[in-house]
C-alpha cells in the first residue's frame, strides 16, 4: 500500500474496515471521569516511642533484688523495679542523718540540711525514702528503685547480683495503651498520601478486626533496595489486644477528583515512552499520539497530557497496529 509524505511526518496510517475486522478493533472513549484509588500496605505493630522511658542511675551500682525480670513484664507506676546497692549512696544517706542530727535544732527550712536533702532526691531516693530514713535513723543498704509510669518492659540489660556503670541503661519501659502501626507505601502511591489522612487497619490473626486510624507522620526517606517509605498511624490499645511485632494491613482510599482517564489496554508502553492510538474516524485513519500518564486505578489511567476528553482510543489490537505504524511511517517515538 503507498504512503503519502504527509503520512510519513504525522505518523497516521490508514486501516479499512475488514481489515480492523481481522485485527478486532476495537475503540473507547477518553472521558473525564471521577475516581478514586485504593491502597493496601503491610505494616506492623510497635511501640509508641514517646511513651518509652529508659532507667538508669547517677551512680555505680550493684543489683539485688530485681522484680521487673522479664521482657513483656507488665508494671505500674510506684511499683518497685528493682533494688540497689552502692557505697556512695550508703554513704550519702549517712551523712544525711549526720548532718540532720547536727543541725536539728535550726529547723528543717535550714539551707544545709536542704541542700543535703536535695543530693538525696538527685540520685533517685524517693520523698518516701527519705522520710522513712530520717524515721528510721539508720541508712538503707539496697534502696528499691521505682517505676514512674505504667508500662511494659520492652528491653532489660541487668540481673539479680550485676554491675552496672553509672549513667546505663538498665531498663526500658513502654506504656502499650497506644501502639504504632508502621506500614511500608510504594514511592509511586506516596504522593496521594497525607498527614491526617484516614485509614483502616486490619487484623487477620485477630478475626479480622478492623482499626479506624489516621496517618501521624510520614518519614522522609526511601528505602533504596524496596522503593518503599514507612507511614506511621497511632492506635488506640486500651484492651491490650495489640502486640508488638504483629502484622498488620493498612488500607486507604483517596478520592482523585475528575481527571482524563482511557482504558488501560489503550496506552501502550516502551520504556519510558507513552503512546495511544486516537481514532480519526474518517477513511480508517489512525494516529499515534505520545501522552503522558499518572495515576492508574481500577482498569483506568490518568492521561495528564496529549489527549482530550471526547477522543477515541483504540484498546484492542494495538500490538498489530503499533507493528504496521512501524513499518510503514518509522516515526521517532518508535
Amino acid at each position: 500500500m503507498p504512503v503519502s509524505k504527509q503520512q510519513t511526518q504525522s505518523g497516521v496510517i490508514s486501516i479499512d474496515a475488514r481489515r480492523r475486522q481481522l485485527i478486532g478493533v476495537k475503540t473507547a472513549t477518553a472521558e473525564y471521569r471521577e475516581l478514586s484509588k485504593s491502597i493496601t500496605a503491610v505494616g506492623r505493630i510497635a511501640y509508641d516511642q514517646h511513651s518509652a522511658s529508659e532507667i538508669n542511675l547517677k551512680f555505680d551500682t550493684w543489683i539485688g533484688e530485681l522484680k521487673a525480670d522479664f521482657i513483656g513484664a507488665r508494671v505500674k507506676r510506684g511499683q518497685v523495679l528493682f533494688t540497689v546497692y552502692s557505697p556512695e549512696l550508703l554513704s550519702a544517706q549517712q551523712e544525711y542523718l549526720e548532718t540532720r542530727g547536727r543541725l536539728a535544732s535550726r529547723g528543717s527550712d535550714d539551707s544545709l540540711l536542704k541542700a543535703a536533702r536535695s543530693r538525696l532526691s538527685l540520685w533517685n531516693i524517693s520523698s518516701a525514702d527519705i522520710r522513712a530514713l530520717e524515721q528510721r535513723g539508720r541508712p538503707i543498704e539496697f534502696l528499691p528503685i521505682y517505676a514512674e509510669k505504667n508500662g511494659v518492659v520492652v528491653n532489660k540489660s541487668i540481673v539479680s547480683g550485676s554491675y552496672a556503670k553509672a549513667g546505663s541503661t538498665l531498663l526500658q519501659l513502654a506504656d502499650l495503651s497506644t501502639v504504632w502501626v508502621e506500614a511500608e507505601v510504594y514511592e509511586a502511591d506516596l504522593s496521594l498520601l497525607e498527614k491526617g489522612m484516614s485509614a483502616t487497619v486490619n487484623m487477620r490473626n485477630l478475626s479480622e478486626r478492623e482499626y479506624p486510624a489516621k496517618i501521624d507522620y510520614i518519614y522522609p526517606s526511601v528505602n533504596p533496595l524496596t522503593r518503599t517509605t514507612r507511614i506511621r498511624l497511632v492506635l488506640d490499645n486500651s484492651d491490650g489486644e495489640l502486640r508488638p511485632d504483629m502484622y498488620a494491613q493498612v488500607h486507604f482510599n483517596k478520592e482523585l477528583g475528575k481527571r482524563l482517564w482511557v482504558p488501560e489496554e489503550g496506552v501502550m508502553i516502551a520504556g519510558e515512552t507513552r503512546v495511544v492510538f486516537v481514532d480519526l474516524g474518517s477513511e480508517g485513519k489512525i494516529k499515534p499520539v505520545l501522552v503522558n500518564t499518572g495515576q492508574r486505578t481500577k482498569g483506568w489511567i490518568e492521561i495528564t497530557e496529549g489527549l482530550s476528553g471526547g477522543e477515541q482510543v483504540i484498546t484492542s489490537g494495538n500490538f498489530l497496529i503499533a507493528a504496521e505504524a512501524k513499518l510503514k511511517t518509522g516515526i521517532a517515538q518508535w
